[in-house]
């Protein structure tokens, strides 16, 4: 879960911080002492649970669970206060704790189990409507909004195409550290030393202020190595297509179709669009992931005798790698048994092409 405390005492903030983070039920806990702050960054941050102190200046922790409910309507609202003359109104804005202060461990590990039940025993409608964001790498990169089936694409304006190629490197390794010296031999080898460490922070400072943009959470960390990008539960194209291939089951009459579907998900190579030499690796795994699932499913569909499928399959192959000899062969097959003369032939003409082009 994603949490954020907002107490105006700093101190406060900072204990019930550590103590959340200990419990091992929050994967990030933000603090405020500034109401305005917290619900400022309510979009950008999607928060599962506020903890509010009630009694602050200049906005109550009942105004502001009032203001974030409506910014974020599945938003939990725990409430810590000194005092219990607020339980009630606390209530009535289905707060799902009112924890008194000094807050005490066992009491607030209460809190959590509570938290997590409800999450556990949400309506699946509700999770269904919830917006949810992803990054795509298949093709280019880009970054879309999901809520329900309807898909819309963020537009992001790169300051540089150093800024996006460095992006799209942490990308490849997120959630693991990679070295300065490793980022400023990729993208400059021929800088000196002070002058690549420059143009690495004022990079990386590019971004971030990208970053701050989109509305949804993820974040460049920085330690004594280097720089990593954390994604914090955003969804990677690439990532969630082999999640997906892995989890097909054996390909069979009853299930051809969800096999085609995924087939069909796959667009473009890994940073196609780019052709950046570090994700030839990446790029050339996937796309062999990709062909033999294609040339799985065409030996099926040839052996049930649906010509006309498996040869949809071959012309997508075409589009997105279009030197595939094997594939070639399939269409000249297929146009064969099919009785298309002319298909044959200028499959033929093509392969032939493409062997002395090899040669």
């Amino acid at each position: 879960m994603r949490a954020i405390v907002v107490d105006d005492e700093k101190l406060a903030c900072k204990q019930l911080s550590k103590m959340l983070q200990e419990t091992g039920a929050f994967e990030t806990v933000r603090t405020y002492t500034d109401p305005e702050e917290a619900l400022d960054d309510v979009k950008k941050t999607q928060p599962d649970v506020a903890f509010l102190d009630i009694e602050m200046p200049e906005m109550s922790g009942i105004e502001l669970a009032e203001a974030l409910q409506s910014e974020r309507a599945q938003i939990q609202i725990a409430f810590t206060t000194a005092y219990n003359e607020f339980a009630i109104q606390a209530f009535e804005l289905n707060a799902i704790d009112y924890v008194l202060k000094p807050i005490m461990k066992k009491r607030l590990e209460k809190t959590v189990g509570r938290l997590i039940k409800a999450r556990e025993t949400a309506p699946a409608e509700e999770a269904t409507n919830q917006e949810s964001f992803g990054i795509e790498c298949l093709g280019s990169l880009k970054f879309y909004s999901l809520a329900g089936t309807e898909k819309k694409y963020i537009p992001v304006k790169w300051r540089t195409s150093r800024a996006r190629e460095l992006y799209a490197f942490l990308l490849n390794k997120h959630d693991r550290f990679v070295s300065k010296d490793t980022l400023i031999d990729l993208l400059w080898p021929e800088a000196d030393p002070s002058r690549g460490t420059t143009q690495l922070y004022t990079t990386i400072y590019q971004i971030r202020k990208l970053m701050e943009k989109l509305p949804f959470h993820h974040h460049i960390v920085k330690n004594d190595i280097g720089y990593s990008l954390t994604l914090s539960g955003t969804l990677v194209d690439s990532e969630e297509w082999e999640t997906a291939l892995a989890g097909l089951p054996v390909l069979s009459p009853s299930n051809v179709r969800e096999h085609i579907r995924l087939f069909r998900t796959y667009k473009n190579h890994y940073f196609a669009e780019y052709g950046y030499l570090w994700a030839e690796p990446e790029r050339v795994r996937l796309s062999q992931l990709w062909l033999e699932q294609g040339y799985r499913l065409i030996d099926f569909l040839i052996e049930n005798k649906n010509y006309t499928e498996a040869l949809d399959i071959c012309q997508q192959i075409d589009r997105v790698e279009p030197d595939d000899e094997r594939s070639m062969k399939y269409e000249m097959t297929l146009y064969n048994r099919t009785g298309n003369v002319e298909g044959a032939i200028r499959a033929y003409e093509k392969y032939k092409e493409n062997k002395n082009v090899m040669n």
